[in-house]
């Protein structure tokens, strides 16, 4: 059988499966998008969830902050930006009194033509839009430490403003259970000391939290959240084509459930069985290996212990904003480190935020094998982490094929996925 990759990229295109060696494609669920997306818009903004509408909550002398995910999600948020400004501006509220700030998280910077296709060119060139700065520290406001214990700083344009609005969408995620609500926020717009404690959270977690909704990760974020706080949020849930087929707004917990229930039909697949073969499309968290790497984590329970789970990702930016990820893979010290830096025995190294998720994946490494074919990543980057690499899909597939000759395979279309034990 002849399976189709969502790339155009030669040697990432396609895949042949012997017959009777396939055990189960999966991809999102089919589901319809909405017929009108700006009346879906309004629609939530009308009918918020857990909180009153932004008419109630915002004031004309007010400073908002509305803050927006980067190029790396695809919110279609060039078509929800406008109904929130239009509904700040009927309460009075100035353009020059509105920040609009990417949310990069510990990702690089957008530029301003990745700027004007996110959030619109009319937004882009009428009002203030920056990209949030976690490695700054003169732009970044010291806001208290959590109640247990870890130092929040957030960038000044949210810290400084008296409203905040984040807009984003909610898919599956391997450290909170799922994106959405609190998370535009906390890591969105943190600081580095405050981002590298949520990644250690998750790395000393030691599980992987994909499509959980009882999530410790994001149960600790959502109080830290609180301290800050962010007063109103839109969330979009999309179809397999990125168009959008539920709206949610409202408070940033009761929002992000409602989403979180809507986006579980079209995510969560059951898993049919496990096999020692599992090809997995980093699509559509695709441009650097940071991202790609939801594919290696998201089907982890699709592969039986000793098994070969094989990453197709572009990875045009290569390794990503944390040059020691991979290498870090490769070690089995992770977790020791992340207790010796919180227990003060050990100095933060000067890039911290890859030691939780490198935990992680080391754990990983440890059960199965990882193969990886992309043209943005060579076998220096990739033989720190003990990862094999092939030049193309085919290639890899016919190794991994006579690797296990009774071997069965799964085939993972999409890297946001999220897996669940059949009843």
């Amino acid at each position: 059988m002849r399976i189709r990759l969502p790339y155009d990229v030669a040697g990432l295109s396609a895949c042949d499966i012997p017959d009777g060696r396939l055990s189960a494609i999966y991809r999102m669920a089919e589901t319809p998008a909405v017929s009108d997306l700006d009346r879906e818009i309004r629609a939530a903004l009308d009918r918020p969830i857990g909180c009153p509408r932004l008419s109630a909550l915002v004031r004309s002398d007010q400073r908002v902050a509305v803050i927006v995910d980067d190029l790396t999600r695809p919110t279609p948020t060039a078509r929800i930006l406008p109904g929130v400004l239009e509904a700040l501006h009927d309460r009075g509220v100035r353009r020059e009194q509105i920040s609009v700030v990417v949310a990069l998280g510990s990702h690089r910077p957008m530029t301003a033509a990745e700027i004007r296709k996110k959030v619109g060119d009319t937004a882009a060139a009428d009002y203030r839009v920056v990209n949030s700065r976690f490695d700054d520290p003169a732009h970044l406001v010291d806001c208290g430490r959590s109640a247990d214990g870890v130092p929040i700083w957030i960038d000044e344009a949210v810290a400084r403003a008296d409203l905040r609005i984040g807009i984003g969408s909610i898919v599956p995620h391997g450290a909170v259970g799922w994106s959405g609500g609190a998370k535009i926020l906390y890591p969105g717009v943190a600081g580095k000391e405050t981002v590298a404690r949520f990644h250690f959270t998750h790395g000393l977690t030691e599980e992987n939290m994909t499509g959980r909704e009882a999530c410790p990760v994001r149960a600790r974020m959502e109080a830290w959240v609180q301290q800050v706080g962010l007063e109103f949020v839109v969330n979009c849930v999309l179809t397999p084509d990125d168009a959008v087929s539920r709206v949610v707004a409202g408070h940033y917990v009761a929002a992000q459930r409602a989403g979180v229930a809507a986006a579980k039909p079209i995510y969560c697949r059951e898993i049919r069985e496990q096999v020692d073969i599992v090809v997995s499309v980093g699509y559509v968290h695709d441009g650097d290996f940071w991202q790609a790497s939801k594919g290696l984590y998201g089907p982890e329970a699709l592969v039986r212990d000793g098994g070969t789970l094989l990453l197709v990702a572009p990875c045009s930016e290569g390794i990503g904003p944390h040059a020691d990820y991979l290498e870090r893979i490769g070690r089995d010290d992770n977790r020791a480190i992340l207790e010796a830096i919180l227990d003060g025995r050990m100095k933060e190294p000067p890039d911290p935020l890859s030691l939780g998720p490198a935990g992680m994946m080391a754990r990983l490494r440890r059960r199965f094998r990882a193969a990886i074919v992309s043209p943005g990543l060579g076998r220096h980057d990739l033989d720190p982490a003990g990862y094999e690499k092939f030049d193309d899909v085919e290639s890899g597939v016919a190794t991994l094929l006579h690797r296990y000759p009774l071997g069965r395979v799964a085939v993972v279309l999409r890297s946001d996925l999220a897996f669940l034990t059949r009843a």
